[in-house]
């Protein structure tokens, strides 16, 4: 945990060239001197306990200041130059490693005087020039290690679609450290001063592909007690989400519920209106063509594959008329269209048609189409691709409209 240091106790010594005077000037003009020295204690992320028997180094720039540890576990450390960025090591065995990276330490201000002339008072600083000042400022800082035995268990993550008769989620994970073992989160001794170990969140993200709607992050790849964000992405058709976090070791299973990107199927235009039979049964292999357009980029027949899917359906429920009573080949299979219809999915579009010349039984260039009607609007299933949960027949899609009918 980081932020502005609260000084906990602050030294300033003002010193003058030679120690005879109290200007900026003189032979050591310039040479201020101001240091950091730290204080504190560390203890077992675990327990709580203090600890003993570590190394405590303080780095900044090429020096490295090695700090003493007493009797009770107490350590002093420095002198640290003000201004400088600095790194805390700390080291123990059978403790994870741990390092703090911290922001520069600026010297106090320097003090100030009142004095009054002619009736008015004016404030100045002793020293104008806080670089010509020498001072010491002492801060007391704590630090927690954690044991490597402690380790957190298999975390099991679901990823669940809003519709659960949809097919189970495939895409993307990323777990990222992005939050301090649990018992950072109360700090005691001064407010705020409690070095965070970088190490931790610094562990290497946790980035994998998922399917069938779960993952399980081994314990290995995760560090005990640190707090992960985590992101679902890459699954088609849905949002991606971050607005989870999960605290290794102190559960073993979460849930994250994606949105999908895509709104209800809607039929934006349709030409059931121009719908019209050819004159003829013969030479004839497109007539009565309607297409739908849709308010999605691409749709699916999800008709059922025992009935044949929409092809099939369709093809199975056309009736003619011609001026000669001609009649529909016999339906025989689920997986040929005998009666000549068509039915087209292209991104947005959906296309269907008839050829007589292939549906007829007795096709006769002296036969005219009257009608044609295409039944069994309730049994085709669509939906948005990937979008089960949008998943309307044709017949809901036109107001509930059971068949078309196409006559001249």
């Amino acid at each position: 945990m980081k932020g502005h240091a609260r000084q906990l106790f602050a030294a300033v010594a003002l010193l003058a060239a030679g120690g005879s005077g109290i200007g900026c000037g003189g032979s050591e003009s310039g040479k201020g001197n101001h240091e950091i020295w730290f204080m504190g204690s560390i203890y077992d992320g675990a327990s709580g306990a203090v600890l003993n028997g570590y190394t405590i180094s303080l780095t900044y720039g090429p020096k490295t200041v090695m700090g003493k540890v007493d009797g009770n576990g107490r350590y002093t450390l420095g002198p640290l130059e003000a201004w400088n960025d600095y790194a805390i090591t700390i080291a123990l065995d059978g403790y994870r490693a741990f390092t703090s990276y911290n922001p520069g330490i600026s010297p106090p201000p320097p003090p100030s005087s009142t004095t009054s002339t002619g009736g008015t008072t004016q404030t100045t600083n002793v020293y104008a020039d806080i670089y010509n000042s020498n001072t010491t400022q002492t801060f007391d800082f704590d630090a927690y290690l954690f044991p490597n035995s402690l380790q957190p268990s298999p975390l099991t993550i679901s990823i669940v679609k809003s519709d659960p008769t949809a097919a189970a989620a495939t895409g993307s994970i990323r777990l990222r450290p992005s939050g301090q073992p649990s018992i950072q989160d109360s700090v005691g001794g001064v407010g705020n001063q409690v070095w965070s170990n970088d190490q931790d969140m610094l562990a290497a993200v946790v980035s994998s592909p998922f399917m069938d709607g779960s993952i399980t992050i081994d314990s290995a790849s995760l560090v005990y007690g640190v707090s992960y964000q985590v992101t679902v992405y890459d699954v088609p058709g849905f949002m991606p989400v971050t607005n989870q976090t999960v605290r290794a070791g102190s559960q073993d299973s979460l849930i994250i519920n994606i949105s999908t990107t895509a709104s209800p199927l809607v039929i934006v235009s349709n030409t059931i209106s121009m719908c019209r039979p050819a004159g003829q049964s013969t030479n004839v292999v497109m007539t009565a063509l309607v297409t739908f357009k849709f308010n999605t980029a691409s749709i699916e027949d999800v008709t059922p594959a025992t009935s044949g899917r929409g092809p099939e359906v369709l093809d199975a429920n056309l009736s003619v008329v011609t001026a000669m009573g001609g009649f529909l080949k016999s339906n025989l299979s689920t997986a040929t269209q005998e009666r000549g219809t068509s039915f087209v999915l292209s991104g947005d579009t959906l296309s269907i048609w008839w050829n007589p010349s292939m549906g007829l039984m007795n096709p006769s260039a002296s036969d005219t189409i009257t009608s044609v009607t295409y039944g069994g609007l309730g049994g085709i299933i669509l939906q948005p691709t990937g979008h089960p949960e949008f998943a309307k027949t044709l017949s809901q899609l036109l107001n509930n409209q059971p068949t078309i009918f196409c006559a001249n």
